[in-house]
Parts: structure tokens; sequence; C-alpha cells
């Protein structure tokens, strides 16, 4: 049987969640340092709606750093700290964090990730040297980014069955799943299937250019931003992809195994909803 792109699971049939009883979760807080480290520190606090954790985002949480100089918060004790807002990393310079986060996950060496890991990008005008970002949960219950705001913690789903959006890739009913950043589809990095693709150049530093080699139309934008409408200039969350193993280059890295999140349970267009069994728990 063909697959043409559009889902025909549960949540796009019938238009409605799935979500099962049998489920685990836990507690996590929105951390508002970690978006002033990056940004302006009045930036969130004067854009109260577009760094609002709400339900169905998905919550990354900053882990070990790669570099001795690099940021941990492993160490405060609390809720885990998290955000749902990518926006923040990408401040369109050639060396800023989103930037070396692309040619981080697309590193097809141990020896090649190690060296990148040893550089610096720029944030707010310095040295910043990144941490790692993993898949915290799904959120489920919404949350405030600035504790001036109101209350900044927050119930993530780790562990079950549960409808979400799609993201730019066709997904298929036994796809493994991985979280993804949209601006890794704007730099090329991955063909019209969701494969990455093989295309450093060789002997060469690899440039993070970003172009739209597979280009949606004005309904698949309008579809993925209709959650925050107006405000998605400055809201992006991560979304989910097919994690696409390959050959000779081609394929996941091993930081992309890093980022599979479950499996997913019924096939899905670009940015249709799609019911995936969530399994960080056992990850």
């Amino acid at each position: 049987m063909s697959f043409d792109g559009r889902g025909v699971g549960i949540a796009n049939a019938t238009n409605t969640n799935t979500d099962t009883s049998a489920r685990i979760h836990t507690t996590a807080r929105v951390c508002v340092n970690l978006y002033n480290s990056l940004a302006d520190p009045n930036l969130v606090q004067s854009n109260k709606a577009e760094f609002r954790a709400i339900k169905e985002e998905i919550a990354l949480g900053l882990g070990r750093s790669f570099n001795k100089l690099g940021v941990s918060y492993a160490e405060q004790r609390g809720l885990a700290p998290i955000i749902t807002n990518t926006t923040i990393m990408n401040s369109q310079n050639p060396d800023d964090l989103m930037r070396w986060l692309i040619i981080y996950y697309d590193c097809r060496s141990v020896a090649e990730r190690k060296a990148h890991c040893a550089t610096s990008c720029t944030v707010k005008g310095q040295a910043y040297y990144p941490s790692e970002f993993y898949f915290a949960g799904l959120v489920i219950s919404d949350a405030e980014a600035d504790p001036k705001n109101g209350d900044t913690a927050l119930t993530l789903f780790i562990g079950g069955k549960m409808t979400i959006k799609n993201g730019h890739y066709p997904i298929q009913t036994g796809d493994e799943v991985m979280w993804y950043f949209e601006e890794e589809v704007e730099a090329g990095m991955f063909d019209e299937k969701g494969l990455r693709k093989d295309r450093r150049p060789s002997n060469k530093k690899q440039k993070v250019q970003f172009m739209d080699p597979s280009p949606i139309t004005k309904q698949q934008k309008k579809v993925r931003d209709i959650t925050y409408a107006e405000r998605s200039i400055l809201k992006r969350p991560a979304f989910i992809k097919p994690c696409i193993m390959g050959i000779n280059g081609l394929g996941a890295t091993r930081a992309d195994r890093s980022r599979i999140i479950g499996t997913a349970c019924s096939n899905a267009g670009s940015y249709e909803r799609v019911d995936i069994k969530i399994g960080r728990h056992a990850l």
C-alpha cells in the first residue's frame, strides 16, 4: 500500500486526541534564568504570551555541558529547568547558538563531534560554550516563563500514548520519532522524506547556510503556526519527525539517536495530528 503523506490516524480521522489511562508524569519548571542567559532579560517579561509553556509543546531540558566552560543546571536543587520556545537560540547571526547546535547534530564521527564541542558560539556578544539539550517531556499543564507573571511549575508527560502535532516530514506507523528544530529544515539538513543528507564539503569546516530545500505551502505554514497566530514570529517550539537510519554517511547521526522520544502509532502528513507512544522514562 502506498503512503501519500496524509494522516489516517485516529486523531486526524476524528479530530480528537488519543490519551491513555496508563501514563507517567513528572514535574519541572520553566526556567527564566536560562531564557535570560540567551537573550535580553527584558524579552521574556515583556512578551509573556510568547514564552509561556502551553499544552502539547515539547519541553527541552539543559543537561550536561559539552565543555568545562559550559553551563549546567544539573546541580541546582528543586524542579528540573526546561524551556519550550526555541527562537531564543536563533539571533540570525552566523555564529549563534542555533547554528552551533545544527552543526553539532550533523557531526558524523566521535572525533568531529569532540572537536566541535571544544568551540564556542556567540551569545549576547560574548563567547558561549553550549550544553546538551534533552527531551524533558510533553507539556500537559500551562506555566509562565517569568515568576513575576505567575506559576512556573508544570507537569510533563514522559510515558504513555498521546496525540500531538507532527513536524515538517510525513510520519508512518512504527517510525521512531525524534525532536528537531525547524531551523534544521531551513538549513537543508534533510531531504524531502526527512532523511539526513551527506552534504559536507570534504576537508572544509561545515557552514550553515539557511535555505528552503523542502518548501512548504502557505497552507502548511498556517497549520504549523495556527496555535500561535500572529505571535509565531517570537514563538517557535521544537517539532517531531521520523528518525531515519541510512548507510554510507546518510541517515540519522549518533546525536539524532539521542533525540528519539518514542514511536508513531499512526500515519500523519506535515503538521498534522499524530498518535505517538512516548517512552522517555525507558530510553
